[in-house]
């Protein structure tokens, strides 16, 4: 009797064993299915773009390469950046706004300088061998040769400023009446008040240029003492 009960008892747990495994079992292949049912749609949803908002775009830690044209120069000087003339020192000529040192005789014309080549006002001789006239009558710097660059000017300065050195000297007639036919009146004056003169006029927003000689005799040329 008592082994017939115990083979019952065995019998018994045998099948209920095996029941309550596959019970876990499938209790736990629902959890999972429940689970995955359940954060399926909120993944999807995370992951998914929202209706009428732009994706990101992913940024490159690569440079950008830009032409010489996308760039800019921020140490050139503009249209508006015109030069005038800081000082004059008997050894270095003219120093201008630039930062640029001219041993010479210059022309200051729209803002820009030009080398000018002339001699001395009064140093030196005539053409036919005679000595220069101290009022400075016999100056190179008179001649239309060398002022026929305002002819081709346009336009043309209202006034141009002469600066004959150490001391201001007096302009031929006929000088004056050639400027005079182009429509630029005429001034002369002493380097240092011409040079003055002239960046005011400029700085006014004159139409105004400069012919002017150093204090001393440089040479256009050279540089040099003349």
């Amino acid at each position: 009797m008592q082994r017939t009960l115990q083979t019952t008892t065995r019998a018994v747990r045998a099948t209920v064993g095996p029941s309550r495994a596959a019970l876990s079992s499938s209790s736990s292949t629902l959890l999972l299915r429940s689970l995955t049912t359940t954060s399926s749609p909120t993944s999807t949803r995370r992951l998914a773009p929202h209706a009428g908002r732009t994706a990101m775009r992913a940024f490159s830690s690569s440079p950008t390469q830009k032409s010489a044209a996308d760039m800019t120069n921020i140490i050139a000087s503009s249209p508006d950046d015109y030069v005038s003339v800081v000082s004059l020192t008997p050894s270095a000529g003219f120093t201008l706004s630039d930062g640029l040192v001219v041993p010479s005789p210059i022309l200051m014309i729209d803002g820009n300088c030009f080398l000018w080549d002339v001699d001395h006002p009064t140093v030196g001789s005539r053409p036919d061998g005679k000595p220069k006239s101290d009022l400075g009558f016999d100056w190179n710097g008179w001649s239309k040769d060398k002022l026929a660059i305002f002819e081709t000017l346009s336009p043309r300065p209202e006034i141009v400023l002469f600066g004959t050195g150490q001391k201001g000297l007096f302009a031929p007639p006929a000088v004056r009446t050639y400027l005079n036919g182009l429509g630029i009146q005429v001034d002369v004056l002493d380097s240092r008040n011409a040079s003055s003169t002239f960046n005011l006029l400029q700085e006014e927003g004159r139409r105004v240029a400069a012919a002017l000689y150093p204090v001393s005799h440089l040479s256009a040329r050279t540089g040099l003492v003349a």
